[in-house]
């Protein structure tokens, strides 16, 4: 039987490390409090807190998070592939991430708790039964790990907190160190076309401190959830040349996700965005609102009045920031307040915002020959060059080998008309997990509303990337034995029409994105002890303020630094830290050890 089918999988090709934390030198070591709430902009977990094996920072897979952000363990390895253990229908181990040595050294204190949350699956797959998420401590007398907890594979759930007590004299000594495994399974050989990247575990908000008890489970702490969305119409990306000579050029709107994690009402007192573009910045203050403890907020503008420009013909690059200020700055973790996101206008149209949660595809018995369509209404008449989609991996390489690309015109709304076709395409079955651009032979006249999309040559499945949290418009149809339909399943299939001249727009693109000052300050060395040097890459002078990671107190604040200043760092204490512009909201993260 055919049935509709969604394989979840990881976007991003993750970056690779396995360094062995027993070979840290003993001044290397941590002090408490060690904290991350992953919600800085990198695809992999801080280097000076954890040593990864595979695990990724995720900030579309998490649903409804303490925080933009979560630690994401699943069945790739850190080079994106599936692990060389993995087999059809059997439990094996998959990504491991273990903390730096930390220093316990606090024999009988009874008041150190390790908490952190935890999610399955999110928006991807959910761990099943036989699955399961593994924590473990290590005993530096024993030089052994030992399990401590275990969570099972089950329903998909909203993130729970964990709170653990470590008051075991074997585990409260230097060196102790936590680690995260996971244990996943394949599925069946009866669909090899089927299996791809999945049981999916999110961990956000890891905690060890001392002077912590049962009930210490609040974060006074206003935080962003979601990376905003910013979009013209119903649109991700336009055609640049499309934005500038179309008849749609003021339908902006966006949405921004936060969140009152503290158990009482606080005052938003703004959400600041900030667009910057060609070295131009302009600046809008959203309002102020009450927030109720323990709930999730959406600021939505389907109407915001401004209009994008750019230097370039045929690309713009805009990097959009949204920063929160809220009566909570006292006590707030200052690292999730902030979010910038780049905002490209090239030479596509995108619904989705490039992030593969799942894939989708049509499987099985009788598939072959189904096909699949996605609306675009373009907003000028011009010539389709080609298409980028975006592929999933699949175990072994086992999805079809090659389909044919289709462009339809829309008759009564659906893709009734064909009116170009590539036959014969092959699947890039060693570049998956990113953008794969198919020009067509000849460009294609479109105008108004036209359908892209693709028709299967044989049952296995062509595993296209599938956005789930971008649920709206829907623009998606299938054809299954001669009918067309509309697909009920909420996400964007992951392909964009492409116009213009690629080479053109990419080579402008390229400029666009050195014309944009850099919103981030640059520290060293990191990990430091006596003193650190900060950068910004200007002439002007900034207020900056040395903050604990943790807490959020303020430990100090200077006034007229200069760029490349030396910063004495007498006085603070091992731990970790965020330097920060206050006028800005630039900001980093660093480590001091002593």
């Amino acid at each position: 039987m055919t049935r509709l089918l969604r394989i979840l999988t990881l976007a991003t090709v993750l970056g690779f490390a396995a360094v062995d934390a027993a070979a840290q030198a003993q001044d290397e070591m941590l002090e408490l409090p060690f904290f991350d709430d992953f919600s800085y902009i990198s695809d992999v977990p801080d280097d000076s807190l954890w040593v990864r094996h595979g695990v990724s920072v995720c900030r579309d897979l998490p649903k409804n998070p303490p925080s933009t952000g979560a630690m994401l363990l699943d069945a790739l390895d850190g080079r994106g592939l599936f692990y060389a253990n993995a087999r059809y229908g059997t439990i094996t181990a998959a990504d491991t991430v273990e903390s730096r040595p930390i220093n316990l050294d606090y024999p009988g204190e009874k008041s150190i708790w390790l908490s952190f949350y935890y999610q399955r699956g999110g928006f991807g797959d959910r761990p099943e039964q036989g699955d399961s998420l593994v924590l473990d401590f290590y005993s530096p007398p024993e030089d052994k790990w030992l399990s401590v907890k275990s969570y099972e594979g089950g329903k998909s759930a909203p993130f729970e907190q964990e709170m653990i007590n470590i008051k075991d004299d074997r585990f409260l000594q230097k060196g102790f160190r936590f680690r995260f495994r996971n244990y996943i399974s394949l599925g069946s050989s009866l669909a090899p076309d089927l299996v791809s990247n999945c049981d999916h575990w999110l961990i956000d908000y890891v905690s060890l401190d001392i002077h912590r008890h049962e009930g210490d489970t609040v974060y006074k702490d206003v935080s962003l959830t979601n990376t905003p969305i910013i979009k013209v119409g119903d649109y991700q990306q336009v055609p640049w040349k499309h934005y500038v000579h179309g008849n749609k050029r003021d339908n902006v709107n966006y949405i921004i996700h936060y969140r009152n994690n503290d158990s009482r009402a606080r005052l938003l007192d703004s959400i600041n965005l900030t667009l910057a573009h060609d070295g131009e910045v302009e600046k809008y203050a959203l309002g102020t609102f009450n927030m109720p403890s323990y709930m999730d907020f959406e600021n939505v503008n389907e109407n915001f009045a401004y209009t994008f420009s750019s230097r370039y013909d045929t690309a713009a690059h805009y990097q959009v920031t949204v920063r929160l200020v809220s009566d909570a700055m006292t006590s707030d973790f200052p690292g999730n307040n902030q979010v910038t996101v780049n905002k490209i206008f090239s030479n596509c149209y995108a619904l989705d915002d490039g992030t593969a949660e799942a894939a989708y595809g049509l499987h099985g018995e009788g598939s072959d020959g189904s096909m699949i369509a996605v609306k675009f209404n373009t907003y000028m008449p011009d010539r389709l060059r080609g298409v980028y989609m975006y592929f999933c991996p699949v175990y072994k390489n086992m999805q079809a080998d090659n389909f044919d690309l289709k462009v339809w015109a829309c008759e009564g709304g659906l893709p009734v008309s064909e009116i170009a076709t590539k036959d014969n395409v092959p699947v890039p079955k060693d570049s998956t997990g990113c953008f794969i651009y198919i020009p067509f032979d000849t460009p294609v006249e479109v105008s108004d509303t036209f359908f892209v999309g693709w028709q299967k040559n044989e049952t296995s499945i062509i595993a296209v990337g599938f956005d789930r949290n971008t649920s709206t418009p829907n623009h998606k149809f299938f054809n299954i034995g001669g009918d067309w339909k509309q697909s009920k399943e909420l996400g964007q299939i992951m392909i964009r029409p492409v116009f213009g001249d690629v080479k053109t727009a990419t080579s402008e693109l390229g400029a666009a994105h050195q014309s944009v000052p850099k919103k981030h300050l640059h520290i060293y060395p990191n990990p430091a002890s006596t003193d650190i040097t900060v950068e910004w890459g200007s002439g002007a002078r900034k207020m900056l303020a040395i903050i604990n990671a943790r807490s959020g107190q303020i430990l100090k604040t200077m006034r007229d630094v200069e760029d490349a200043a030396v910063i004495s760092l007498d006085g603070i204490p091992a731990g970790s830290y965020i330097i920060m512009s206050p006028s800005t909201g630039e900001s980093a993260k660093f480590l001091i050890i002593k």
